[in-house]
């Protein structure tokens, strides 16, 4: 990780700041001083150590923040009650003379010694309640006799464990991740797996892989802001498209946690088809020929201008589910009646008709950091529900990763990055470019602004870069820092799904032997929709579980654990890979 700003509040003594100083003292940690007081002591421990300082009235401290950045904030002896405003900034530390939650505010030691009760000191994230937050450590003091006693043991321990759980909160990072499905199964596995995690929170997973972090409940984005600022989390990681369609990387933002993933102005990308499309031909970005049409008295124009009968979209978000290919004009319109009555609600109430186009599809995703991109292998999802590519549009049944395609890549990161250049807003991620190679080029059919699912299942497996290094540089403007390895291997996934998948799948049958196709075929499994229940699996959803392995007998020996999972409702593709 790089070098890392810390600012620490204090208006006395400066007894820990000191601590704090000399325990960073060869170390490449930046420390600056915020005072209150013009006359506190500890501004003369600053000048002594060389460290600078700045006086701040209390009034000013938001104004003096406003343009400046660190990645943590101290609170050493600072007697002040922050305003949210500035507690937005950023993760907030405090070390407290008491064991929380006895004996919160003034008084702690003093309150402690009249009741002759435990003693010792908390170490806590803030938040806009007094010595709340969640608590990082506690010690406790078995014996003392006096108050001076007390005082100087409790002193001690603040010099020896408050310096420690700093640096451990400078390097290591609480990632939340949110979202239920597969995607989010093995992004949380991955950062799992990192030397600089910390501590992992889950919103809401899914019971298949909720053991693998903390798990946070919530009802509302605010609930979970609130709770994310509690627990001291340093990314939010948003797997799915509606939360940031609905602004969760905004309230985040504002609430000063750094955020993977993009702003809703940026999410208008995948959540607004049409925008995209008008992007893409500003741009120069090779895109089929389309029409939009929002009013049923508007179909037949518009189906007059295709020769074939045209690819079908929902506008907005519908789950990989809102793209139809009829097989003839009569098909078309009896389609696009549906969708403008409403069949996706909302997401469907504009309708983008567009050229069909013949090739092989694949997947590009691309890191972002603002500024520049940075492009993992292609990859490639299988769409359709059935072998052959038959059926309906679904949400992806398979995957695989290397795929082999040769066009110019730098060419199209200059028109994608100048593209990105004219949004306003934020975006530290992930953007997904669908593309078809045809006859006549390869041409862009769609943006997404996360993984896919469940191309990032087998892609994943191929990255050998620590997660959270990935996460840290994109967040932080750095990919031109960043190595990102991948093996020289091959991967595949293939997606079981509930019999009846993707319109009306069957739910609740039982989901039996995984664990022995685990050991025996050397797969891994990422769950979406199931539901655990004394010990027993069941199905809860369209898609269930992605069964994934790398490496040349993958495809084989994926095909005979699916073969050996017991369930009676399954459905699979049997020719991902082929």
């Amino acid at each position: 990780m790089d070098t890392k700003k810390l600012l620490i509040f204090a208006s006395g003594k400066g007894t820990n700041f000191e601590a704090i100083v000399k325990y960073f003292k060869n170390s490449d940690i930046i420390i600056e001083l915020l005072s209150d007081k013009k006359d506190a002591p500890v501004l003369q421990k600053a000048k002594k150590y060389n460290i600078k300082s700045y006086f701040v009235e209390f009034k000013n401290i938001e104004e003096f923040l406003k343009n400046k950045n660190y990645d943590l904030y101290i609170l050493a002896g600072f007697m002040r009650i922050l305003p949210e405003e500035v507690m937005n900034k950023g993760k907030f530390l405090n070390i407290h003379p008491s064991l929380l939650p006895e004996y919160k505010g003034k008084n702690a030691i003093l309150n402690t010694y009249k009741n002759n009760d435990k003693a010792g000191i908390s170490i806590h994230y803030v938040t806009r309640d007094v010595d709340s937050g969640g608590i990082i450590f506690q010690k406790e003091i078995e014996n003392y006799k006096t108050l001076d006693e007390l005082e100087e043991k409790i002193h001690k321990l603040e010099h020896k464990f408050y310096p420690e759980i700093i640096e451990n909160e400078l390097i290591k990072k609480n990632v939340l991740i949110i979202g239920s499905g597969a995607r989010e199964h093995i992004l949380a596995e991955k950062i799992k797996e990192s030397k600089f995690l910390n501590k992992l929170y889950l919103a809401n997973p899914n019971d298949g892989f909720k053991n693998l972090g903390e798990v946070i409940e919530y009802k509302n984005y605010e609930e979970l802001s609130y709770k994310a600022k509690f627990f001291g989390i340093d990314y939010l990681v948003a797997g799915a498209e509606n939360p940031m369609a609905d602004g969760i990387v905004d309230l985040f933002l504002s609430k000063g946690i750094k955020s993977f993933g993009c702003d809703k102005e940026f999410s208008k990308l995948e959540s607004k088809k049409s925008y995209a499309k008008k992007l893409m031909q500003k741009f120069d970005i090779k895109t089929a020929p389309y029409v939009v049409i929002q009013q049923i008295e508007e179909i037949d124009s518009a189906l007059k201008n295709f020769q074939f009968p045209p690819v079908i979209k929902a506008d907005g978000l519908c789950f990989g589910k809102g793209v139809y290919i009829p097989e003839s004009f009569s098909d078309a319109k009896k389609i696009i009646i549906e969708f403008l009555k409403g069949k996706f609600k909302d997401a469907s109430k504009k309708v983008i008709l567009e050229q069909r186009l013949y090739g092989n599809e694949f997947s590009l995703f691309s890191l972002y950091d603002g500024k520049k991109l940075l492009n993992f292998p292609l990859a490639k999802d299988y769409k359709k529900e059935n072998s052959g590519d038959l059926g309906k549009n679904t949400g992806g049944m398979g995957s695989i990763a290397h795929y082999k395609c040769n066009f110019n890549l730098d060419e199209y990161n200059n028109k994608l990055l100048k593209l990105l250049a004219s949004i306003k807003g934020y975006y530290r991620g992930v953007i997904y470019s669908g593309m078809i190679e045809t006859n006549d080029g390869v041409y862009v059919l769609e943006y997404n602004v996360r993984f896919g699912d469940p191309e990032i299942q087998s892609l994943l497996q191929l990255i050998e870069t620590d997660f959270i290094e990935i996460i840290d540089k994109t967040i932080n403007s750095k990919l031109d820092k960043l190595n990102l390895k991948t093996e020289d291997n091959f991967a595949s996934t293939v997606v079981m799904a509930a019999k009846g998948y993707p319109d009306n799948p069957k739910k609740g049958g039982e989901i039996k032997n995984i664990e022995n196709v685990i050991k025996k075929y050397k797969v891994k499994i990422y769950y979406s929709g199931v539901k655990i229940k004394d010990d027993k699996t069941f199905a809860s959803g369209g898609r269930i579980l992605s069964v994934t392995k790398k490496g040349k007998n993958a495809i084989s020996d994926i095909y005979k654990a699916i073969g050996e999972i017991e369930f009676k409702d399954k459905k699979f593709r049997d020719d991902i890979g082929s």
